[in-house]
């Protein structure tokens, strides 16, 4: 299995000038940027969250763009968006940025895109009311001119930069998709598929098998299959439940998992156990006294199913059920400190290349 890691998208630079020698030592084979305005923390809680140590600013990200274009000096690694929408930017756009760094990244760029989430359009003034139409006709656009060259119906719209460099693939589009339009659509247009929400590995392989089935209707090889995770490193997954029930305020990773999630564990979302999680949940619009109130009522067992948690053998244990359901390339976005702060991390220090190897054997 391929290993990608997310970097530290954020403010100040240093901070990926520091840790990404250590990713190359491991031989990370990828590196990888979410496409955030806003984060997933309420700024009003944050001082009390051990991260904040680290960062002044939880929603201080970067373009991530821009910033692929500034570790072009520093790997050779290939560099993708872990992802970006369609609302915000359009496909004529995208395909010259894509191009652009797939010609300036020496490990060549991917391009990862999905319907996009509340919390980065709304709060902007962006439209959010149709956003799967929104991205089927960006992806239709993308394909069109990576294959082609041009837009779909009107030839004079072209793209000028090269689509495929001497050594390089052409910029491949990994799809963020979930729902049953969303694997379509990845499998229709997507050369890999990024989900990004928590399933168990039995739903992984079911939805990866759909993905596969609609390539091949259209004509178009398996995406690759990939899954972005969150992952916390500790000790053993039952240090981790005492020290979040130290520290609760990290629970409220709780609020991404789905309203039928908590209505399983007779609890109301927030939002209302209709809630789809991660797609529609706006921290910053939540009141931070009724979160810090609501932060120790959530079940640790709730906040695994948002984030894998525990030891490199204990999640190594979790991922590979995920490999026999067909992972190829799984992306971690290590979040190790959310609890117990610095020392926390300093403790954990050799974990992931421990798991990084644990994961090549599957």
């Amino acid at each position: 299995m391929k290993v990608g890691i997310t970097l530290p998208v954020q403010h100040p630079f240093d901070s990926t000038e520091q840790i990404l020698p250590a990713y190359e030592a491991m031989g990370a084979d990828s590196y990888w940027a979410p496409d955030h305005i806003l984060g997933i923390f309420h700024p009003g809680l944050w001082s009390d969250i051990p991260l904040s140590d680290l960062a002044k600013d939880p929603d201080a990200f970067y373009d991530p763009f821009v910033y692929g274009g500034r570790i072009s000096a520093l790997t050779k690694k290939p560099y993708g968006v872990s992802v970006t929408d369609s609302t915000r930017r359009r496909a004529p756009d995208l395909a010259r940025t894509a191009l652009t760094l797939n010609d300036l990244l020496p490990g060549g760029f991917i391009l990862g895109i999905g319907s996009g989430e509340a919390e980065s359009l709304l709060p902007f003034g962006y439209p959010f009311e149709r956003p799967v139409s929104v991205l089927e006709e960006c992806l239709s656009e993308l394909r069109s001119l990576f294959d082609h060259g041009h837009m779909p119906t009107n030839k004079v719209g072209r793209m000028g930069l090269p689509l495929e460099l001497e050594g390089k693939r052409k910029p491949p589009i990994w799809v963020a998709g979930h729902g049953p339009r969303m694997l379509r659509l990845t499998g229709e247009y997507g050369d890999g598929w990024l989900p990004a929400w928590w399933m168990s590995p039995e739903e992984y392989g079911q939805k990866y098998a759909v993905v596969v089935e609609h390539a091949e209707a259209a004509g178009r090889p398996s995406p690759e299959a990939s899954l972005l995770n969150f992952i916390i490193f500790a000790e053993s997954l039952e240090r981790a439940e005492e020290m979040f029930d130290k520290q609760p305020l990290g629970k409220l990773f709780g609020l991404f998992a789905m309203g039928s999630i908590w209505e399983a564990n007779g609890l109301e979302h927030p939002l209302g156990n209709d809630s789809n999680g991660f797609i529609d949940v706006i921290i910053h619009g939540l009141n931070p006294d009724d979160l810090r109130d609501l932060a120790p009522t959530i079940p640790f067992d709730m906040v695994t199913q948002v984030i894998f948690i525990g030891n490199a053998d204990e999640l190594g244990r979790q991922f590979e059920p995920y490999s026999r359901a067909g992972l190829e390339h799984i992306v971690l976005a290590n979040l190790t400190g959310v609890v117990g702060g610095m020392d926390e991390i300093m403790a954990r220090a050799m974990e992931l290349p421990q798991l990084m190897s644990v994961l090549r054997e599957l």
